[in-house]
């Protein structure tokens, strides 16, 4: 009885060895010599996406937990993130509108480093009208509202033709009770365990076939990904602005400078969360700048690696290392392209609400700029304005020619109350020609105060119409 009891248990042991030989020498493409040397390169690949879907995971807290997946741009991620190591700064929490006790020392790293592709962070460029301020490059608010403004649906204006320009006025409110950090209640995409699964897949596939050079860049490439995405969705998304001193003057001010115009009229603070309003990832850990660091080192070693152990891998392991970016690759597209959106339009709601938005085209420049300055100065705040008034034609239309010169003193004699009508527009110290050219340019006035006065009730609020007496207020 022993010796078939013998036979038996060699038998089973058997069993495993010859399954475990089959599996390891019955690899698809075994006798392949060809090899997808272009795969190794997936780390300077599909970088901008797979950056995007990282910084949006603020939108919900679980969803860095929906990170652990193998994804291509690792080495363009990892140059993101050592900018996003050196841009870390210390900041005291203080002020009654923080989430945090007055004095809380936390780590604000800058977010618009990972959306610098498509330009998230730089606006254009703004000159306020009473404050005097002037700003070069403004906030990702201001980018926003003149991406809505060059989509929102305008009213052309008729007149002499020459270059198009339109004009936007938001008149701006800040929405009550805003608090520094950013809540959201987005639901992490079901969608999202599709990479996860791939990866987790083609990773135990090449385990079990032995493509070991494929199978560690795979495990490494969802383990590199995973910390990231649990690093940065463990800081808060913050919206930070500066708080105007008591006293402070309008913020009325004029956006952009080429064929696009926007006038923001609204209070100075209000003002100033569009134009110098900025993103901020808060971390409570003090090693925030450390880990940042680490993860961009973890992130060139794996696209590093790559280069170095794909090419030495077999065609199946290669293939299956090349599946699971694709499938990554593809959700990255898909989420950046709809989420980002999302996100940008419910920050700019929480901040600023729902701001009237009316659009004008003009069909030249010295119209829409004569209209700007008629919806600014259309209550008449102060004689003194007039200068802040002429400077912002000198940043619109900068000339020092004789004719401008006399055009602009006789548009700003009449700002000051008249009806901008000019029936007599001789001047004998202008030739014939510079004469027509005045004639013009006093026409395309004419042409702006009558699109005012027509769109008046548009963009200037009901309760600004009147007076500290109740009466009427004359353009």
């Amino acid at each position: 009885m022993q010796f078939p009891c013998a036979i038996m248990n060699i038998t089973l042991e058997a069993v495993p060895a010859q399954a475990s030989s089959l599996i390891a020498h019955a690899s698809p493409f075994a006798n392949s010599s060809f090899i997808l040397q272009s795969t190794s390169v997936a780390g300077l690949l599909g970088g901008d996406e797979a950056t995007s879907t990282v910084a949006l995971l603020q939108v919900s807290d679980k969803r860095r937990w929906l990170g652990w997946y193998n994804s291509p741009g690792s080495y363009v991620m990892g140059r993101r993130f050592r900018r996003l190591a050196h841009s870390a700064t210390l900041a005291v929490v203080s002020g009654p509108d923080s989430d945090l006790e007055s004095g809380t020392k936390m780590v604000h790293i800058d977010p618009s480093l990972l959306f610098v592709h498509d330009g998230w962070s730089k606006g254009p460029v703004f000159k306020g009208a009473y404050s005097g301020s002037f700003i070069h490059e403004t906030g990702p608010l201001a980018s926003l509202l003149a991406k809505k403004s060059s989509i929102l649906k305008d009213t052309a204006i008729n007149g002499r033709e020459s270059q198009p320009v339109s004009v936007t006025i938001a008149s701006l409110k800040q929405v009550p009770g805003l608090r520094e950090r950013m809540t959201f209640n987005h639901r992490p995409p079901l969608v999202a365990i599709v990479p996860i699964l791939a990866s987790l897949a083609t990773c135990v596939t090449c385990g079990l076939y032995r493509e070991w050079y494929a199978f560690s860049m795979i495990f490494l490439g969802i383990f590199a990904r995973g910390s990231v995405c649990v690093f940065i969705g463990s800081g808060e998304l913050v919206f930070d602005h500066p708080k105007p001193a008591e006293g402070s003057p309008s913020g009325d001010g004029i956006l952009g400078n080429d064929r696009e115009l926007a006038l923001l009229k609204g209070e100075e603070r209000v003002v100033n969360a569009v134009t110098r309003g900025r993103m901020f990832f808060r971390f409570r850990s003090k090693h925030a700048c450390r880990m940042a660091e680490w993860c961009s080192i973890l992130l060139i070693a794996q696209a590093i690696a790559q280069l170095i152990l794909i090419p030495q891998s077999q065609l199946f392991g290669q293939l299956m290392f090349l599946i699971s970016l694709a499938v990554s690759w593809s959700y990255n597209v898909w989420l950046s392209s709809v989420d980002k959106e999302d996100v940008r339009n419910e920050i700019f709601s929480k901040v600023l609400g729902e701001p009237n938005l009316v659009k004008l085209t003009f069909p030249n420049r010295v119209s829409a700029v004569v209209f700007l300055l008629l919806a600014l100065n259309y209550d008449c705040r102060s004689p003194g304005n007039l200068k802040r008034l002429e400077k912002i034609m000198d940043t619109l239309l900068p000339t020092d020619a004789e004719v401008w010169e006399i055009w602009k003193e006789s548009v700003l004699k009449k700002l000051s109350g008249q009806e901008l009508r000019f029936e007599d527009s001789h001047h004998s110290n202008l030739s014939d020609s510079d004469s027509k050219l005045l004639k013009i340019f006093l026409k395309d006035t004419e042409t702006a105060y009558t699109a005012f006065n027509n769109h008046r009730a548009e963009i200037i609020p009901q309760e600004e119409t009147t007076n500290s007496s109740g009466s009427p207020l004359q353009p």
